[in-house]
């Protein structure tokens, strides 16, 4: 008789771990939007940027699916809301990019202190602290670049060029 490993984690942990899966799913798809209403802007450098992005959290989700896995347990996978965020100009795109990236940080922290009945789970929790942190500085630099330009075509242009080059 064959025995399923059983879930080594506790149902609270399990559904907080599932609402990563999610945040992680809608950031990826939201920065695919992003990524075609700059390729529409003729931002194409910073198309190129959100589409790694968007690949990025395509990584993270994975970490979840296979850390739920090892626990013994399965990733729910949700439905993900349309996107209809409007991005206007360059600066909407990063601005938005700061937005989820600092609101998923603070998830994260979150889910970090909701963990603290079980300090694998935390442990597994702290590289994505990390992740977002980092990410965070780097949306905050590239605002700060903006700044500077003050919205000169020629500027965000050279933004544009330098985004996609990474």
């Amino acid at each position: 008789m064959s025995m399923l490993p059983k879930m080594i984690i506790s149902a609270d942990l399990k559904a907080m771990l599932d609402d990563a899966v999610h945040s992680e799913l809608y950031a990826s798809n939201l920065y695919k939007h992003v990524a075609n209403e700059l390729q529409r802007l003729g931002y194409f450098g910073t198309q190129k940027f959100f589409l790694r992005e968007s690949a990025d959290e395509l990584v993270h989700y994975q970490k979840h699916v296979d850390f739920q896995n090892d626990v013994g347990t399965v990733a729910k996978i949700p439905m993900i809301e349309a996107m209809n965020e409007p991005i206007k100009n360059l600066s909407d795109a990063i601005e938005l990019g700061y937005e989820t990236e600092l609101e998923l940080y603070n998830n994260y922290k979150d889910w970090y202190s909701e963990a603290d009945s079980d300090p694998v789970v935390q442990q597994f929790l702290l590289q994505f602290l990390e992740v977002q942190r980092t990410s965070v500085g780097e949306y905050g630099d590239l605002l700060a670049r903006i700044q500077l330009v003050d919205q000169d075509k020629a500027g965000m242009l050279l933004i544009d060029q330098e985004l996609g080059e990474g």
